[in-house]
């Protein structure tokens, strides 16, 4: 196979891929709460102490209206968030005490307000020293994300 047919393959798996996140079917890793039902897509993890956690973490910020004094609060609770214990496949977990990037990955994810959002980030290139530099995961604004859909499946929280 030629390298002009292996670019045209890989375009051609690009844009499916695209098509797939604009009609929301594309399957995304879930954040820790949910996990990917083959028919129905993203619901709630069955673990019944996960979604009490998730929903406390929600309340209390409510309350508090700080990231910091969320983390502040439950760390004196005492309280344990999971943590993946088996990399990215999310089945296992391990609760260890709660960081303040639990909290804020939370309160940032716009996937925990039943939102499937692609594109949030996107790859620069700059040329150094003659050679091509890519770099990754710069986030983009909230206008500018590629594909946005409200109520794609059931939230811990409301989309505000």
């Amino acid at each position: 196979m030629s390298e002009f047919e292996l670019g045209i393959l890989r375009a051609r798996l690009v844009d499916a891929a695209q098509a797939k996140a604009r009609r929301g079917e594309l399957r995304l890793n879930v954040p820790v709460g949910y996990v990917w039902h083959r028919e129905s897509g993203p619901v709630f993890d069955p673990d019944v102490r996960l979604q009490e956690a998730i929903h406390l973490i929600f309340a209390r910020f409510r309350q508090l209206g700080s990231a910091r004094q969320v983390l502040l609060s439950l760390t004196a609770e005492k309280m344990y968030f999971p943590r993946p214990s088996d990399g990215k496949k999310l089945t296992s977990f391990e609760w260890t005490p709660l960081r303040y990037r639990n909290v804020i990955s939370l309160l940032k994810n716009p996937f925990y307000a039943g939102a499937y959002v692609y594109g949030k980030s996107q790859k620069r290139s700059t040329v150094v020293d003659g050679r091509a530099r890519k770099t990754y995961g710069h986030r983009k604004p909230f206008e500018q994300w590629d594909v946005m859909i409200k109520e794609h499946h059931p939230g811990y929280i409301e989309w505000a």
